[in-house]
């Protein structure tokens, strides 16, 4: 039988690093999303955040890049990536930002530029 470890509460005014996100990096492709009702394909931009501790709680997590939102959203069952897409393509210099309800919220510092996207041939 293996030994059972007890542990205690850690004190959330302390803000732990390993308890929050970190967003390491993202990319940004663009894609064709389906046409409907007879409308033809439109174009759209799929993103993946990279990083870690974004986590599926009952608090939402929403992400942005500038002041617009990223649309459905899915987390990674490793909690080390979020993708999602974005249905108008950011201004340069826009942030990518990660929020976790009122929990948590990480920002990457390097803005997005047109050519960080990775555009159809």
């Amino acid at each position: 039988m293996p030994t059972i470890r007890m542990t205690r509460p850690i004190d959330p005014e302390l803000r732990h690093d390993c308890d929050l996100m970190q967003i390491d990096g993202y990319s940004l492709r663009e894609t064709l999303l389906p046409g409907r009702e007879g409308r033809p394909p439109g174009k759209a931009i799929s993103i993946v955040i990279r990083g870690r501790n974004f986590r599926a709680v009952a608090q939402p997590l929403r992400a942005y890049v500038g002041e617009i939102p990223v649309r459905y959203l899915r987390i990674a069952p490793d909690e080390r990536s979020v993708e999602g897409v974005l249905l108008q393509e950011p201004p340069p210099g826009s942030l990518v930002t990660v929020i976790l309800g009122d929990q948590d919220s990480a920002q990457h510092p390097t803005p997005v530029e047109p050519g960080l996207i990775q555009r159809m041939g």
